[in-house]
């Protein structure tokens, strides 16, 4: 008789929220820049080292997310998701008690490997547990925990930033510490002939259906993704710079337009969870590169701040509503014994999107000259819209 363990809300719950901790890894140094370069200013290299504190854990995921899920295929899921929570947290934590520059780059180093395993292992247990619209619907709300936390993480690292210094933030941290606890409790390993039973995915359904990785399909889903992540962080990091052509100099005033603008992502991440039935995988991920494209466009030809910002949210509702679709159709189409290695994959590739984003921005920018964002966001529309155009005629209707 099968004594097969059923996954819930609960383990829905647990698993999602290890994505706050990636969150984490850029959101809480971004208000404390600045008393960061007064403390660790007089190093060789300042300029660039200083700032490098924020970006060192993307670029981990980047280059470690594809060896994390091969280990998770082979040692286990959960155990890996455990460990590295854990020694998350030590990590984060440990600039509370460092006072060089260099001690500290090593702490966010190793908070970067962290997050490259945790954030793999998390989701691939996702994929293990749940199946169909379960899975699309906790993956759908996964991408929305990531935003909604960076919105809320701002203004506490801001408030933590202002009363204890530069050190602050770095006690959010230990909250991976909870997250853990909810881990060990609440979830449990998979066996293979326990998935093998269970059945999540029938075998029509999945790119490769025994134990051979499926390059072709995967590079089909990283090509899309690649383009996806690069055009996800392009307002982001552009809008600041885009609002000073209509002369809103004001850092605060700006953060609050940029913030605006970004609750589209998690936005478009709650409307995937209600239209991802309803449209065909090739529909979906055209609309959704039509709706960025439209964005763009709109952004380009904006005459007052608002509209900017206003445009800004459409990109970025079609941007919220793309992660999901991406991910969704990297994990449903990865047979088990697999899954980890296709996840870290995919987690790869979005870290190198984010990763060329500015530098794809400041190419375009050569083309088009240095202040002329308007210009530059027309090209983005235009790449948009030709990934549109080629995922509505290389993209089956389902993954």
């Amino acid at each position: 008789m099968s004594s097969i363990r059923s996954a819930g809300t609960v383990q829905g719950i647990v698993l999602i929220l290890p994505i706050t901790l990636t969150v984490m890894g850029a959101v809480l140094l971004a208000p404390i820049m600045p008393k960061l370069m007064v403390a660790f200013g007089h190093i060789s290299g300042a300029k660039y080292l200083v700032p490098m504190l924020i970006s060192l854990p993307a670029l981990c995921i980047a280059v470690g997310a594809p060896f994390a899920g091969w280990l998770a295929d082979r040692l286990g899921r959960r155990r890996l998701l455990i460990g590295s929570i854990t020694i998350y947290a030590a990590f984060g934590i440990a600039p509370l008690f460092l006072n060089s520059y260099w001690p500290i780059f090593v702490s966010r180093v190793g908070v970067g490997i962290c997050e490259a395993i945790l954030i793999t292992c998390s989701t691939t247990l996702i994929g293990d547990y749940f199946s169909g619209a379960q899975r699309d619907k906790w993956l759908g709300s996964q991408a929305a925990l990531a935003s909604l936390s960076s919105l809320l993480l701002f203004p506490i690292a801001g408030f933590l930033g202002a009363t204890f210094g530069w050190k602050g933030p770095f006690a959010i941290y230990s909250v991976a510490l909870l997250m853990v606890v909810g881990v060990i409790l609440f979830t449990w390993e998979i066996a293979t002939d326990t998935q093998a039973e269970r059945g999540a995915e029938p075998a029509s359904a999945r790119a490769d259906s025994g134990t051979e990785f499926p390059w072709l399909y995967m590079l089909r889903v990283c090509s899309f993704t690649l383009i996806g992540g690069m055009l996800f962080y392009v307002l982001p990091f552009q809008l600041s710079s885009a609002l000073q052509l209509f002369a809103v100099d004001d850092p605060a005033k700006a953060g609050v337009m940029l913030s605006i603008a970004s609750i589209g992502v998690p936005a478009g991440a709650i409307c995937y969870r209600y239209v991802n039935t309803r449209l065909s995988l090739r529909n979906l991920i055209t609309l959704e590169f039509i709706v960025i494209a439209i964005g763009f466009l709109g952004m380009s030809q904006a005459t007052v701040p608002e509209m900017l910002v206003t445009f800004g949210f459409i990109n970025q509702f079609g941007a919220g509503m793309m992660l999901p679709t991406m991910l969704t159709w990297a994990v449903s189409g990865l047979n088990f014994m697999v899954r980890g290695r296709g996840t870290g994959m995919w987690q790869s590739t979005f870290a190198v999107g984010q990763f060329i984003s500015t530098l794809a921005f400041s190419l375009v920018l050569t083309f088009v000259g240095a202040d002329n964002f308007i210009n530059a966001f027309v090209i983005f529309a235009m790449v948009s819209g030709v990934t549109a155009i080629g995922a509505y005629f290389t993209v089956k209707t389902s993954s």
